[in-house]
């Protein structure tokens, strides 16, 4: 993960060009959001870290952490794409790997020409009693706890301006990821389309969720809020996400995709 973020800040250059087969995201059809499992944190242990397609898009592997961020102990779960329980697995398969390093990737897959831009900086960042969402992942802010039960100095110190340490990625002139005080990790909230396609999935400060392509044409997810981990199917029918519905609970969900 180092490593990618260093080269994100080395000479970013980029180009017009647009391949034969990439996707205009303001012509695709999205099914109905459908849910799968919920993933209670609490038992599933940790904080949600991956979340990968098999390649023959029969199940999901989900991968939680915890402890020492860098050193953290790693969990592992399989979710069949037709529900049921979330199995534990010893460790995680290799499909999943190389899904991931697809999805969280610096470059446009099949156009490796075109790179995410990292921004950092300080900046001064209010943030009002109904954001406390937008500073739940914050060390500095409102905690998941908190947002559901905040006190009254709690709120009153929330509407306050914080200085606050940001880390942006951007790509076709969007922000696909905001980090508010933590580390950034990327693919937790976006997502590469198919190889070649130009395309990406990622969730805003809200947890809106979006679909963006190289010539900056954009379609929202309706109802979609409080979402993280996209997650588009390499062959591209298909976009999951979770989505969170309480504390430490999420509901992985998916939706299906037709150009």
């Amino acid at each position: 993960m180092l490593q990618w973020l260093v080269l994100a800040l080395s000479a970013l250059f980029q180009t017009s060009a647009t391949p034969p087969d990439a996707f205009d995201v303001a012509t695709l059809k999205i099914g109905a959001p459908t849910p799968i499992v919920e993933l209670d944190l609490g038992r599933l242990k940790g904080d949600l870290r991956e979340v990968s397609w098999s390649p023959d898009l029969t199940e999901f592997y989900v991968q939680t952490s915890e402890g020492n961020p860098q050193a953290p102990k790693l969990h592992h779960y399989s979710v069949a794409v037709a529900g049921g329980a979330v199995k534990p697995l010893d460790r995680q398969p290799d499909w999943a790997e190389e899904y991931w390093a697809h999805k969280s990737d610096r470059l446009v897959p099949g156009m490796e020409w075109i790179a995410i831009e990292v921004e950092q900086k300080i900046e001064n960042l209010k943030f009002g009693t109904g954001s406390a969402g937008a500073a739940d992942r914050s060390s500095g802010g409102l905690n998941g706890e908190n947002a559901l039960g905040a006190s009254a100095s709690n709120v009153e110190k929330a509407a306050e301006s914080q200085h606050v340490r940001v880390v942006r990625f951007k790509i076709f002139g969007e922000t696909v990821s905001e980090f508010l005080n933590e580390q950034p990790i990327p693919g937790m909230m976006f997502g590469w389309g198919p190889d070649k396609s130009g395309t990406i999935a990622f969730t805003d400060r809200e947890g809106r969720l979006t679909l963006l392509d190289q010539r900056k044409h954009k379609h929202a997810m309706p109802g979609v809020k409080d979402a993280s981990f996209p997650a588009w199917t390499l062959d591209g029918t298909q976009l999951a996400w979770v989505q969170k519905n309480g504390r430490k609970k999420y509901t992985l969900m998916y939706a299906t995709v037709e150009r």
